[in-house]
């Protein structure tokens, strides 16, 4: 990158750091930016975050937009740090580069790698280091391998994310037909939970209801362990169930839509609610032969 292109990124950040400031004057700024607090942009911040991911799929020009609101939310929370003495934009930045150059010992320093491999596992080394040399002896915070992991990610990627870090320090299975066995157990158990024994259906009504409850949540929970190993299944074969779900939603929602469409043409004095089983389910073909 040559020395004008940074010069003239350093220009237009100081720009958009004084419009910014701006923004969260007391005196002249905005009503609505001097309302945040940390708590309050947390919204904005994951939504800006998916609507990069959404981007990706439309194009640069998309990314670059969505890029900037991003980095206007990540600017509101440097401010609200500086301005109650926290932390600034600067001490963000240089924390990040050191900590990139810290982790990268195979690009800033001698470290030899192999390859990506290599990589992610000098990098898990590092990460535990530096949570050994962060905690202190009185401290209560844990630093094992699987703390950091945000809360407020997905579901199926926060599962995604437990299984490459077990990986990392050979927890793991040895390959995706191990995975898949473990995916048939787990599917075995969570049917099981579903088929009432006949012990319970000889029990009296206040009994089962009692029973229905337990029942219920040991559903929940084996669904939970199938849709987990699912994930580490995914992992192996090399895509994020995240993403293969994301795919299968925008499947559905095209099939939906046109399922509406043919209902509309064809069952026009009718609601899709007044239909029968039996229409719907021929529409329904209709729509999977046009959208395999």
């Amino acid at each position: 990158m040559s020395a004008t292109h940074h010069e003239q990124a350093a220009h237009a950040f100081q720009e958009f750091l004084k419009a910014i400031e701006k923004l969260r004057d007391p005196e002249g700024g905005c009503p609505w930016d001097l309302k945040q607090t940390f708590e309050s942009l947390k919204p904005h911040l994951i939504e800006e975050a998916y609507e990069i991911g959404d981007a990706v799929d439309e194009g640069p020009a998309k990314i670059c937009e969505e890029l900037g609101d991003l980095l206007s939310v990540i600017a509101l929370y440097a401010q609200i740090g500086r301005e109650n003495a926290h932390f600034s934009f600067e001490s963000v930045i240089q924390g990040i580069t050191d900590k990139l150059i810290r982790r990268h010992p195979h690009v800033f320093g001698d470290t030899k790698i192999s390859g990506i491999q290599d990589v992610l596992e000098n990098w898990e080394i590092i990460k535990q280091r530096e949570r050994a040399e962060s905690s202190t002896p009185s401290s209560t915070t844990s630093s094992g391998l699987l703390d950091g992991l945000p809360r407020s990610m997905p579901a199926l990627l926060r599962a995604h994310e437990i299984g490459e870090r077990c990986a990392r320090v050979g927890f793991d299975w040895s390959s995706a037909n191990g995975v898949a066995e473990k995916v048939r157990e787990e599917l075995q158990e969570f049917l099981a939970e579903l088929t009432p024994s006949s012990e319970t259906n000889q029990l009296e009504q206040s009994q089962q209801a009692q029973i229905g409850a337990e029942v219920s949540a040991k559903v929940i929970e084996e669904f939970g362990d199938l849709l987990f190993t699912l994930a580490q299944q995914s992992r192996h074969l090399g895509f994020s169930a995240e993403q293969s779900l994301a795919a299968a939603n925008a499947k559905f929602i095209k099939r939906f839509k046109l399922l509406e469409g043919i209902i509309a043409s064809e069952f026009s004095t009718q609601k899709m609610q007044d239909l029968s089983a039996e229409q719907l389910q021929t529409a329904w073909r209709q729509v999977k032969n046009t959208v395999p």
